[in-house]
C-alpha cells in the first residue's frame, strides 16, 4: 500500500474497483524519508476498501 513519502511527483494512483485516478501534483514534504522516522505515518490511501495502485506508463 502506498504512502505519500513513497509517491512521486507526477505518477497516477489508481484504484481497480471504481476507476478512480489520483495524480500526485506536489510531494509529501517528507519524501524520500525513512518510515520509521516520517511524523505523517500511518498514512493509507484506500478506496473501496483496498489499496490504491501505481498506474503503469504508457508507452
Amino acid at each position: 500500500m502506498p504512502s505519500c513519502h513513497d509517491m512521486e511527483l507526477g505518477q497516477i494512483y489508481t484504484c481497480e474497483a471504481c476507476g478512480l485516478e489520483l495524480k500526485v501534483v506536489h510531494e509529501c514534504e517528507q519524501h524520500g524519508s525513512d518510515p520509521e522516522s516520517a511524523v505523517c505515518e500511518p498514512c493509507e490511501f484506500v478506496c473501496c476498501d483496498g489499496p490504491l495502485t501505481l498506474k503503469e506508463e504508457e508507452a
